[in-house]
Parts: structure tokens; C-alpha cells; sequence
């Protein structure tokens, strides 16, 4: 695979949707080694840090941008913020700049909990025990923490 095919495909991933750096940089690497096996060819070492370094100077690539982009996207799911911290590491950003955001953001988790609460269980509590179980199971899935959790029941 050419630097040239190969900063095309980067293209024409970006403007399908937004990716982390290292995101891309796997999707990219794959890429290569699939092409690299069907033409059983080799591609040159320098040809993916080359592509990558002209996305980013190119502003093709941003991660603070592409984080708070899937900042928002988790949070209109209503996702809580281990829920989302978690989907972002698996994206590959870097530690700190999530951190940074998560510290700049304003959300309420509390009044977003109760809300994810309501819509799927209605305003009622829990009549016992293991109903009470089964809220905080799935409020717990959706990335709430347990002082969230706890200060709602």
C-alpha cells in the first residue's frame, strides 16, 4: 500500500465520522496489514507516521475536539461519567485529556440519574429488596457512581 492510498483511506475515514489519533492509527494499521496480505505485498514502515503527521498538521486530527464530540454524544445517551470515561479510554485518548474535561464539564450527575431513573422506572422507589437491587444494577451499568446511586435512594 502507497503513502498516497493510504492518506486517501485516512481521508475518507474522517468524513465518514470524527476519530481519536489512536484510533485511527489502529483502524490505519489494519488497513495495511489486510491490503498487505490480499496483494502479498509490503508496505513501507514510514508511510503510517507519515499519514498520521499530516492529518494532525493539517488539523484533520484534533483529540480535544474529537473527545468533547464523544463527550457529548455519551452524555446525550445519558450515560454516567464512569460509563463515559470508560468509552473514552477504549477509544484510545489520552488519560489527561479526559481528566480535563470531566473537570471543565458542569454536568449534574445527580439530576441526570434521576432522570435515567424516572424514565425507566417511573417516579416510584423500590418496593423491596431485590427491586431495589435491579435499580441499582442498571443505573450502575449505565456508569453512575454509588455516591450518585446511594444519594438517589
Amino acid at each position: 500500500m502507497t503513502y498516497q492510498e493510504l492518506y486517501q483511506y485516512a481521508i475518507f475515514m474522517l468524513s465518514r465520522r470524527d476519530y481519536g489519533t489512536v484510533e485511527l492509527q489502529r483502524r490505519l494499521a489494519r488497513r495495511i496489514r489486510e491490503s498487505d496480505r490480499e496483494a502479498q505485498t509490503v508496505t513501507d514502515e514510514t508511510c503510517l507516521p507519515q499519514v498520521m503527521e499530516h492529518l494532525l498538521e493539517n488539523h484533520y486530527l484534533d483529540d480535544n475536539r474529537t473527545v468533547y464530540a464523544f463527550f457529548r454524544s455519551y452524555l446525550n445517551k445519558s450515560y454516567g461519567p464512569l460509563r463515559i470515561r470508560q468509552e473514552l479510554r477504549a477509544k484510545g485518548f489520552p488519560g489527561e485529556i479526559i481528566e480535563r474535561l470531566f473537570e471543565e464539564d458542569e454536568t449534574d450527575w445527580y439530576t441526570l440519574c434521576q432522570e435515567v431513573h424516572e424514565k425507566k422506572f417511573g417516579g416510584g422507589k423500590p418496593k423491596d429488596f431485590k427491586e431495589k437491587a435491579k435499580h441499582i444494577r442498571y443505573l450502575q451499568y449505565r456508569g453512575f457512581t454509588s455516591d450518585t446511586i446511594n444519594a438517589l435512594f
